[in-house]
């Protein structure tokens, strides 16, 4: 079978991971390649381009795994990666999301996962190379545009609604508070739409985008001359948003160094550009966002207080999906999948009773947004119109399995054993350890120097694996 020569890289620093891969995938016919840094693996993929299971871990030392993602997909579009890491967050899962991994694993590594994953993803599609580099992302006005549709099924979310449009008959600056992936940008747009505003611009800025060094010049615009290769001159993104809305996304993101001309636009709504003389008055509606605390780095001094105190005034708090009500998450699921077959043309699918219980009990790190990927996937993979725990993201079984929630899905505990990455680490380490005190003829610092191990290390596994049980 084609997808058997499949090529599977591991990149992690630890070298025992790529061996405890290889040995998973042997017995199926994969081919296994470690690296054990980024730098090793980018410059591998400068010549070879064929397609690949790429498993990456997130820490890694020199260039780590999320900075080193879209590297490898610009160098390689053939490439399925897939995120390793035993330290998830719900940034590293949304961000290696965006940047275009196709999954993400939780450490320590369930072997059936492992071997799903390369199954699922050899003859996956290509994921569209998302453009990072982009500093903003801007919407064009629109006389004609919808207001968005935001989602809202329980009295909670209707009553935080309710105060949005009451803030949005307003022109003071509005901030929204919530974790990644829980809809701040969309709360932010239908603001903007239920606004006097809304037949004019709605300009989205993220904020932890834009390098430093450009944060001024993007911002603020700058004239001719202002610095080598400014030709012409160019309007910056408060500009742009002259008579509409500016949606600040990850405000705690913005230097510094630039903070103190912000809070000056928010008391006199005026800029100057880069290398200009004149300032010139804006009529602005800022909407900034954050998953951040800013109050916390307001005493830090990582953020300013003034500043804090100047867009907090009208706050709103969008809470994350794992502390929404149960008949949230349902009508969030009808939604998505009545959704996901409308554009596929396909009957809506059910839910098979060990998929429902997934969803119900995944604790969804990445909120609404994970959600919907998660089923998106689910509904293009089900067959027969169910929808079946295997049409899910292999991330979130692994993840639902290492935590081991009582669901159908995930294994028990009691059938777990020696079935963990770290069991299998266990049981190779001592095979290398015993079969070259053999090669050696007994020779414990050449058997040390042979597998490359510290001496006293080696001395003390060696007593650990030579015991009786």
């Amino acid at each position: 079978m084609t997808e058997k020569a499949l090529p599977v890289i591991v990149v992690d620093d630890e070298p025992s991971a790529g061996m405890i891969i290889s040995r998973i995938l042997a017995d199926h016919g994969y081919s296994v390649k470690t690296f054990s840094n980024a730098e090793d693996a980018l410059h591998h993929f400068q010549t070879d381009k064929s397609k690949a299971v790429l498993f990456l871990d997130i820490f890694l030392p020199g260039q780590d795994g999320m900075s080193a993602l879209p590297k490898f997909i610009q160098l390689n579009p053939h490439l399925r990666v897939v995120m390793m890491t035993a330290y998830q967050t719900v940034e590293s899962i949304v961000n290696a999301m965006k940047a275009g991994a196709v999954d993400f694993l939780i450490k320590p590594l369930n072997p059936d996962m492992v071997l799903q994953a390369v199954q699922k993803y050899a003859d996956a599609p290509a994921v569209a190379y998302a453009e990072q580099e982009k500093p903003a992302e801007v919407a064009a006005p629109s006389a004609k545009s919808k207001t968005p549709e935001f989602l809202v099924f329980t009295p909670a979310l209707k009553s935080l609604l309710s105060v949005a449009e009451k803030f949005a008959s307003s022109d003071e600056t509005v901030l929204i508070l919530g974790e990644s992936g829980t809809g701040k940008e969309l709360l932010a747009n239908y603001i903007h739409h239920k606004s006097p505003r809304k037949n004019k611009p709605f300009i989205v800025v993220d904020c932890a985008s834009i390098p430093e060094s450009l944060f001024e010049s993007e911002m603020f615009g700058y004239e001719k001359g202002a610095f080598t290769g400014a030709e012409t001159s160019k309007a910056g993104r408060f500009e742009l948003a002259n008579g509409g809305t500016l949606f600040l996304d990850e405000i705690g993101n913005v230097p510094l160094s630039m903070q103190s001309k912000l809070l000056r636009f928010t008391q006199d709504h005026m800029i100057s550009r880069l290398g200009g003389k004149k300032t010139m008055p804006l009529d602005i509606r800022l909407i900034a966002a954050t998953n951040a605390d800013l109050q916390k780095h307001a005493k830090s001094g990582t953020f300013r207080e003034d500043l804090y105190y100047r867009i907090s005034a009208l706050t709103l708090n969008l809470p994350p999906l794992r502390n929404r009500p149960k008949e949230e998450k349902e009508a969030l699921v009808n939604h998505f999948l009545a959704a996901h077959a409308r554009k596929l043309n396909i009957p809506v699918p059910k839910l098979s009773d060990p998929a429902h219980e997934l969803i119900m009990n995944y604790s969804w790190p990445g909120n609404v947004r994970e959600m919907e990927h998660a089923l998106h996937s689910a509904v293009l993979l089900s067959s027969s119109g169910v929808v079946e725990v295997a049409s899910f993201p292999i991330g979130i079984q692994s993840y639902v399995g290492h935590r081991e929630l009582p669901t159908s899905a995930a294994p028990r505990a009691s059938e777990m054993k020696e079935t963990t990455l770290r069991d299998i680490l266990r049981k190779v380490e001592k095979e290398q350890i015993l079969s070259a005190i053999k090669q050696t003829a007994g020779n414990k610092k050449k058997a040390a120097e042979m597998l490359n191990i510290d001496y006293k290390n080696f001395l003390k596994k060696l007593k650990e694996y030579t015991q009786p049980d």
